[in-house]
């Protein structure tokens, strides 16, 4: 079990109607599945925690992990979205648009390594109790991005018969599978920022060729790669890999005997794939108990989670606030002291201090810095919001306007301009108020 302390201390010289929240990710194994959800795309950007130790300034906050096991207009993340068709790589002929219809996605329970598509596909698919059955070839390319060069791992799919597999909110991007078969990359989230390329931008890739990044999104709970490409793509950059085949099975069979028969036809063994273990994310602290419900999720394992849409429909909400120029997607409890903060700011005479076209978004449910082994970020639970993106990037000394910042203080939020690696663009809740501070 991993466990994250994540400490809010109050700004000084205000005091809080209710005390001071002291919130605290915690993600614990628990015995039940869920049914997920969450979102497939969205540009890896930055995000709320600070690196190192906490800064000596007021209103710093402090994120400390302990480990008990090893254990949301523009340029937002966007849920349900693609780059724009077009790219440095082209499918051989041009690629005319496909149809995806709708489909169900099916978890992949067996893995047979090394068997070449040709020779087995066939048979597996004929195994009583297969419902599914997709090749692809896995292995590493070398890429250049902003960070320099590095090696990503790619599977090459065929995009129609591989999107079963994926999770469901995956599948149901056709923009993503229309990617690929134009000859983009899909990049899971993590990958994306460890490479730090933005949905439609380019690498370098293997040898002269140009890579470009149609769409971010979860490929398989883990992942089969760092990305996907077509095949036809795959060939392009010159892919040596190993061959696999993943195999769904209906529900009730018995994925051990199905194993041993599947050995049989391919000579060699197949791997039994666990299932996704759900986790349990709570808030602790003065008062935090009763205010906020934890949440079962699912670990993507690419920096996204996908949360019980239970809780979502109970605790996620759609509404509009001032200046921002439409809704907000956020967490129930937070949505009326956003409102307020963002109210006074319009009713001081200082709306233009915030660009509408820069909102950075509210409920993402993922680990802070898309990372993993990161804990999980307050985007997750819909309490956190970023604002004037563009000009208050991660780690740059802010450029957000000290009287929003106060404004924003007293209805109760904590600005990440104060951390140490500052997040200029962030504010999360640290208090539940029923009216502002004076």
């Amino acid at each position: 079990m991993t466990r994250t302390v994540l400490d809010l201390p109050p700004t000084p010289r205000r005091r809080a109607p209710r005390p001071w929240l002291l919130l605290v990710a915690v993600a614990v194994a628990v015995a039940v599945a869920v049914a997920v959800t969450g979102p497939v795309l969205s540009s890896p950007r930055t995000v709320e925690a600070p690196a190192g130790s906490p800064a000596s300034s007021a209103g710093s906050t402090r994120l400390r992990s302990e480990s008990m096991a090893v254990g949301e207009p523009a340029p937002a993340p966007q849920l349900g979205t693609a780059a724009p068709p077009g790219g440095p790589v082209a499918a051989p002929g041009g690629a005319a648009p496909v149809e995806f219809a709708p489909i169900v996605a099916q978890i992949p329970r067996l893995r047979l390594p090394g068997v070449a598509a040709e020779l087995a596909l066939d048979q597996v698919l004929g195994v009583e109790g297969v419902t599914h059955a997709a090749a692809l070839e896995v292995g590493e390319v070398w890429v250049t991005g902003a960070q320099g060069p590095t090696t990503v791992t790619v599977a090459a799919v065929d995009p129609a018969e591989f999107r079963v597999l994926t999770p469901q909110v995956t599948a149901d991007e056709a923009g993503v599978w229309q990617r690929l078969v134009e000859g983009d990359a899909a990049f899971t989230h993590d990958a994306g920022h460890r490479v730090d390329v933005a949905v439609g931008g380019s690498v370098a890739a293997a040898g002269s060729a140009v890579l470009r990044v149609g769409a971010y999104a979860s490929n398989g709970v883990p992942p089969v790669a760092d990305a996907l490409v077509s095949e036809a793509t795959a060939a392009q950059l010159g892919l040596d890999g190993r061959q696999e085949i993943l195999v769904a099975l209906a529900e009730g069979a018995d994925a051990e005997a199905i194993a041993r028969q599947l050995a049989e036809i391919s000579g060699v063994q197949a791997q039994v794939l666990e299932d996704p273990q759900p986790r349990r994310a709570f808030l602790t602290g003065a008062e935090s108990g009763d205010e906020f419900e934890p949440y079962d999720y699912i670990d993507s394992g690419d920096g996204l989670i996908q949360i019980d849409p239970d809780w979502v429909a109970r605790n996620i909400v759609r509404e509009r606030v001032p200046i921002l120029g439409g809704e907000v997607v956020c967490h129930r409890l937070m949505v009326a002291q956003l409102r307020g903060a963002l109210q006074e700011v319009a009713d001081r005479g200082l709306a233009h201090l915030i660009d509408p076209g820069q909102y950075g978004g509210c409920w993402v449910p993922r680990h802070i810095d898309w990372n993993p082994s990161k804990a999980l970020s307050m985007h997750s639970w819909g309490l956190a919001v970023d604002l004037n993106v563009s000009t208050n990037g991660l780690g740059q000394p802010p450029q957000m306007d000290p009287r929003v910042v106060e404004i924003f203080d007293r209805w109760g939020f904590v600005w990440g301009g104060r951390w140490t690696r500052p997040d200029g663009m962030h504010f999360e809740l640290g208090a539940v108020l029923d009216t502002p501070q004076s």
